[in-house]
């Protein structure tokens, strides 16, 4: 075998007449390297970087345990596989090893055909580890790739149907039809980040975006949402709020809703009349480093679970309830029909449902009787942010809430224009830019486009803009890059000139909604952040916060 093409074995053992054994045995087959102590092991070990290390137990100053605890301590070193060797004839031996998570344990005298065996075995185990986890990686990036790749068209589709729903120009069956179509690109965005979810999951860079939050804002945007999605449905929908729970949390209050929502999803589907129930309390011992256990509950009368349907309900991939009840019924999807229909899950939603509440050190429970109705119980830690308790008239008044039921356009009101203010929208795709026209024109905003980013450059150099929107992928000269032009060319200007280029809001436009993408943005020069598709919601916060009278 040549040279280059050998694994590695790192030895490492006291007695230099071991260290001749193996490396008789293995020289052949692999290269080999040698240690006399513990501490000169794990320095090598550092350096070169072996595909395995075979490590006696019993040595001077550092033993074999020690050597290895030290090996798994270290980023470099902690993935290399170990098999004890030893001499002695013993089943504490051998379980100490096995504890401490070994790959294998060889003992002395050393069986030539055992000993190639062994490291033979798990140099291939190893590979093949290798490569399950390099295919698993490039599958979350492909999937990552494909979830962004797809948000960008859904930008046209929900874009452009939610200007023209309940346009008073249009006949009904247009603006039926409007609906239906801004409601399957909603379905389809539902699943596109769900795989996008699943995908950073799996290749381990899902985060909490910690912010201090108030729980009257969270209960207030999941009962609109959900009361407007399931509005046709004949199910009422009460809401029940401790009046003793803190007013504001620091903890992620996007992925809080994306639990709840999806849980109310459930309970709306499989209850074809009947209601449904959020009640959020908390419990009132706070820790003395500010923690609180904030609770959810989600009580339906619908259709329910049978004990064994119930007992799988948490198993990974997981079909049921009553034929139709699959991991994506807990996190929501298409609208239902009547429960007990069969839906095609997507087999993703209790994998993202659940690995959200272990990352936030939390617990869910699931209560259901056939015919009765199911009621699910998430606990969540939260720190507290050191605010009052709710109080009796606000929790009241949220209780009170009820949606005008029909369709709700997100167009701003007329009192909402902004016609004092001018707009740079920057993509180089066509329609993305009519889409973000067409939000816009609701304000009364004078509108300018760019293709571009050399083309924009020229634009704000030439004109007084008072907000950027900025297309991140483009050709040439990227959102980024442009970006920082802009704030570069505050250097060396004159102090009223700089700060044209200096103070001028930027809005960062792109699809990539993975972890750390906005800091990104703003690290590089942009002011904010919009996802794609843009939802009008989020277009009236951004206008009302960057574009104001007096400036």
């Amino acid at each position: 075998m040549d040279r280059k093409t050998k694994h590695s074995l790192l030895i490492i053992d006291d007695e230099n007449v071991n260290l001749k054994v193996l490396n008789q045995i293995l020289a052949p087959e692999y290269t080999i390297l040698t240690a006399n102590n513990g501490l000169d092991g794990i320095e090598k070990a550092k350096e070169y970087l072996p595909d395995l290390i075979l490590l006696d137990i019993i040595m001077p100053d550092m033993d074999g345990y020690q050597t290895f605890s030290t090996l798994k301590k270290n980023n470099k070193t902690m993935n290399i596989p170990v098999i004890f060797i030893t001499g002695v004839d013993s089943e504490e031996y051998e379980e100490k090893g096995s504890l401490l998570e070994a790959a294998d344990y060889i003992s002395k005298p050393f069986n030539s055909l055992i000993v190639k065996l062994r490291v033979r075995n798990h140099l291939k185990f190893r590979k093949a580890l290798k490569s399950a986890a390099s295919a698993n990686r490039s599958k979350s990036v492909f999937l990552a790739k494909m979830s962004q790749g797809m948000r960008a068209p859904l930008n046209a589709i929900i874009g452009l149907s939610t200007n023209y729903i309940n346009n008073i120009n249009y006949p009904k069956d247009i603006n039926d039809s409007f609906l239906r179509i801004y409601n399957s690109g909603n379905l389809m965005l539902g699943i596109i980040n769900d795989v996008l979810d699943m995908s950073m999951i799996e290749a381990g860079k899902l985060e909490l975006s910690l912010s201090e939050y108030n729980i009257a804002g969270l209960i207030n945007d999941i009962y609109l949402f959900n009361s407007i999605k399931y509005e046709k449905k004949p199910v009422d929908f009460f809401l029940k709020i401790d009046e003793n729970i803190p007013s504001k949390f620091i903890g992620d209050e996007n992925r809080i809703k994306q639990i709840i929502n999806n849980l109310l999803s459930n309970a709306f589907k499989y209850t074809a009349s009947g209601e449904v129930e959020l009640s959020v309390s908390s419990d009132n011992a706070v820790s003395a480093d500010g923690m609180c256990m904030l609770i959810f509950r989600v009580r339906d009368t619908g259709q329910g679970m049978t004990e064994d349907q119930l007992s799988k309900l948490f198993d990974e991939y997981t079909a049921g309830y009553s034929g139709s009840f699959s991991p994506d019924a807990v996190i929501g999807g298409a609208d239902a029909g009547e429960a007990g229909q069969n839906h095609e899950g997507r087999g993703l939603g209790m994998n993202i449902l659940m690995e959200l509440i272990k990352m936030m050190n939390g617990r869910i429970v699931a209560k259901s009787e056939v015919g009765s109705g199911t009621l699910f119980t998430v606990r969540l830690p939260q720190k507290t942010a050191g605010a009052p308790v709710l109080g009796k008239a606000a929790a009241e008044n949220l209780m009170k809430i009820r949606s005008a039921f029909g369709y709700r356009s997100d167009n701003p009101e007329p009192d909402s224009a902004i016609p004092f203010a001018k707009v740079l929208v920057v993509d180089d795709v066509e329609i993305n830019q009519f889409v973000i026209k067409e939000m816009l024109s609701y304000y009364g905003l004078e509108i300018d486009l760019a293709s571009g980013g050399e083309e924009a450059l020229e634009k704000i150099k030439k004109n007084d803009y008072n907000l950027v929107f900025m297309d991140y992928v483009m050709p040439g000269m990227d959102g980024l890059e442009t970006a920082k032009k802009i704030r570069e060319l505050a250097d060396g200007t004159e102090n009223s000139g700089g700060n044209k280029y200096k103070n001028l809001p930027i809005v960062a436009l792109t699809a990539n909604t993975v972890s750390g993408a906005r800091e990104m943005f703003i690290t590089n020069g942009c002011n904010d952040f919009v996802s794609k598709p843009v939802d009008m919601q989020e277009m009236n916060m951004i206008l009302k916060k960057w574009l104001k009278q007096d400036t």
